[in-house]
């Protein structure tokens, strides 16, 4: 249960499923619980924009997991006792495709340069439609092969991650549910004498819509194996008919755009290390130091000020040059 985010003061309880609109719906709840939206942009970090930061627990304030809470305050969550209590799903074919290209295609630093770098499946910068769908195809073998991806939150059975024999759900919805969620978490709110305007702008968008040749050389048999128990659970509520019904329309702007959201991840990684690197040759000069500092010895103590200053103003400045 440690994929699910605590709200006490609005009685909210959601379970994270990632590429299921889990950005938008964060900013929202960051909203209604009253985050400092500025807080999310002290950290030093390797996602691929200010808006990824959301998903950095560290810098939420007044919000648990269910993982740590006591079996009697766990008890207490419920629909009787005033609780909202929700998740979204999706269908798991169209949620591989989209994780694959938000983490992989585009070269997500946090994947493609930590997670996973390295793998001998990431993908290349693509020249045409048939370097996405070859690339894509090794990438299903892997997750069919139970490789290190499939136990990705991104990645994993949905039905899993929602612990439904433990979480009390008020509604589980499909992504297509949107604009109803909206609206009975405005009702809740609104019951509770905290009323908002609930909006869920657009987040984390991915380049190439799916069609027919996404699914085509037994993919689609390989991920309806992989998510048979999301199929079991939910797969009444999805039909891939209209999406096999269409055929692919990348052109050659799309390519390039790919390539483009590559070079600036890639840019984020090496400013990311450079940070890092920054910040550890801070703490071991600090360290280095703490002996003199501990016996009295005030020069030292200065220096030891004056250095975290400096290395300091020295990251802003790489990190103000890289978003220049």
């Amino acid at each position: 249960m440690r994929n699910t985010w605590v709200f006490p003061d609005q009685k909210i309880l959601y379970t994270q499923l990632p590429k299921n609109a889990c950005s938008s719906i964060k900013w929202m709840l960051a909203e209604v619980s009253g985050q400092d939206p500025q807080g999310f942009r002290r950290a030093l970090s390797d996602e691929q924009s200010r808006r990824m930061l959301v998903h950095n627990r560290r810098l939420w304030k007044g919000v648990g997991r269910l993982s740590e809470m006591s079996p009697e305050s766990r008890a207490e969550i419920s629909q009787a006792n005033g609780w909202f209590v929700f998740a979204v799903v999706r269908d798991p074919r169209l949620r591989a495709w989209s994780a694959w290209q938000s983490k992989f295609l585009v070269g997500d630093p946090v994947y493609v340069h930590r997670k996973f770098a390295d793998a001998p499946w990431l993908p290349r910068v693509p020249k045409d439609a048939g370097d996405v769908l070859d690339d894509w195809r090794r990438f299903v073998d892997a997750l069919a092969a139970g490789d290190g991806p499939v136990r990705d939150g991104h990645f994993r059975s949905q039905a899993d991650r929602l612990s439904e024999n433990q979480i009390p759900y008020d509604r589980i919805y499909e992504m297509r549910e949107l604009s109803r969620m909206l609206e009975d978490l405005g009702a809740h709110l609104e019951r509770r004498g905290q009323p908002h305007d609930l909006a869920m702008p657009r987040e984390n968008d991915t380049p190439l819509a799916a069609g027919r040749e996404v699914f085509d050389d037994g993919v689609l048999e390989q991920l309806e194996t992989i998510y048979a128990g999301d199929f079991a659970r939910f797969g009444h509520l999805w039909d891939l008919g209209p999406t096999l019904a269409k055929e692919i329309s990348w052109d050659r702007a799309a390519m390039t755009d790919i390539g483009q959201r590559v070079a600036h991840n890639e840019r984020i990684a090496d400013l990311f290390s450079i940070g890092r690197r920054e910040r550890s040759r801070r703490r071991d000069l600090e360290d280095a130091l703490a002996d003199r500092v501990a016996v009295g010895d005030a020069p030292a103590k200065d220096l030891v000020n004056e250095l975290g200053r400096r290395v300091r103003g020295r990251v802003r400045g790489v990190v103000g040059r890289g978003r220049a």
